[in-house]
Order: C-alpha cells, then sequence, then structure tokens
C-alpha cells in the first residue's frame, strides 16, 4: 500500500541512484507517482497516474530534481480517482513557504477540506495537519514549527482514534519531519558522509544492502540538512 521516499542533504543534491531502485517498487503501486522538490526555495512537483517504472516523465524529474529536501512517492490506490491531483506529493503555502506531503496508509471518515483539489484522504489529512499547525503558532508569538508539528500531528490522531494508520513525509524547504505510524509498513533511515557533509535518506523500503535502522513508532523525526535534529518522544 503506497511507498515513501524521502532525501534531507547538506547540500543541494540528486538521488539518482536511489530513485530508480524506488521505482520499481510501482509494480504493486501502479495508480500513481510523484516527487516534490524545491528550486529557489519554491516546491516543485512533478506526478502522473501510472506506474512510474514506465514514465518518461519520471526519468527526466530524476535528472532535473536537485535540492536540500526531496520526497517521492508511488501511490496504490484505496482512496479517490486515479487522476494527477489525488497522486502525491501534495504542497501548501503557509507563511512564505510552501510545505510538501506525502503519505502512506488510510484515514477512514477524514472530513473534506475546502483547500483539497482531489478526494483522497491523504490531502484532507495534510490541510488538517496544517491548518493545526497555523492554529497553534497563531496563539503566542514564539511558536516554533516543530511544536506546531508535533501538537498537530497529535491532534489528527485524537480525532481519527482508531480510524488512522499513516505514515508521512513532510518538509517545508528548510527540514524534514518523518512520522510513522503503521504497524504493517515500517520506515527505514540511512545516514551517508558526502563530500559536502551529511546526507539522510528514509524509505518505507530498504534500497539497498546496507544497514537501514527501522524507525519506531509514533515519534517525530527532524532532520536538518542530513542530520538528526529531533527524535521525540511518542506523541500519541
Amino acid at each position: 500500500m503506497c511507498d515513501l521516499f524521502g532525501m534531507s542533504c547538506n547540500q543541494e543534491d540528486r538521488a539518482t541512484r536511489s530513485l530508480p531502485r524506488f521505482a520499481g517498487f510501482s509494480s504493486r503501486n501502479p495508480h500513481g507517482w510523484g516527487v516534490g522538490w524545491y528550486e529557489e526555495g519554491m516546491a516543485r512537483i512533478e506526478r502522473a497516474p501510472g506506474r512510474a517504472d514506465y514514465s518518461e516523465q519520471f526519468l527526466e524529474s530524476i535528472d532535473e530534481a536537485r535540492s536540500t529536501n526531496l520526497i517521492a512517492h508511488v501511490r496504490y490506490a484505496t482512496h479517490g480517482s486515479q487522476v494527477t491531483c489525488n497522486c502525491h506529493p501534495f504542497v501548501r503555502q503557509y507563511r512564505g513557504r510552501d510545505w510538501i506531503f506525502a503519505h502512506n496508509g488510510w484515514v477512514s471518515g477524514a472530513d473534506d477540506h475546502p483547500m483539497a483539489e482531489g478526494d483522497t484522504d491523504s490531502e484532507q489529512i495534510f490541510n488538517h495537519i496544517m491548518d493545526e499547525v497555523e492554529c497553534y503558532q497563531s496563539r503566542g508569538e514564539i511558536r516554533g514549527t516543530i511544536p506546531a508539528l508535533k501538537h498537530a500531528i497529535a491532534t489528527v490522531f485524537e480525532r481519527y482514534g482508531e480510524n488512522i494508520n499513516l505514515n508521512l513525509l513532510i518538509s517545508d524547504g528548510s527540514m524534514m519531519y518523518v512520522f510513522h505510524h503503521y504497524p504493517n509498513k515500517p520506515i527505514y533511515l540511512i545516514r551517508r558522509s558526502k563530500s559536502y557533509g551529511g546526507a539522510a535518506l528514509v524509505s518505507t523500503q530498504q534500497l539497498t544492502g546496507e544497514h537501514w535502522v527501522e524507525l519506531e513508532p509514533d515519534r517525530l523525526l527532524v532532520l536538518d540538512r542530513g542530520e538528526v535534529l529531533q527524535y521525540n518522544h511518542p506523541l500519541i
């Protein structure tokens, strides 16, 4: 049920080795693909229905995608039709930044959101999370992004209770946020040393024969340019 990939680097880099391997999982996630990254601080999203490993557009995106933060997704449709606007990642601007979001899993009974372009539970949940971030930060002048996002995730899980199982990747162009709450779909992390500094990859698939570390459930992992900035206690 869908797969996720994220990259956080100390300098702009490409994922020309990892993304083709990731695309191989389209055989069981044939309903759509997407790649999101940042160009001069603005989000660029390339996505389409269909299999990534059969798509020339996907291959062109791999060549063009160079960023300190990158998120990719291959889709197995459980909610919503097989059209471009239902393919991940999704993007929303908040406080002058583009936020990119992708998830796998499911949320039953997700309320429709007026800002959603498509009809997936994924996009509804992303907008509800961003609403909670905005609400939290509007309550005071000193309200950081990480506490706001922790509050937002906990609030959404409280709202939907047992009707939610998901993993999510979010980036605001500066940092990468990773949250695992899907027992049947682990998220793995691997860190590498590059000539320019640190790099970190996260994925629901172990893409190489290296030692990938499985993330613990319900903890928010914050990656800042390839380094682990925070790995919090369970939020829910």
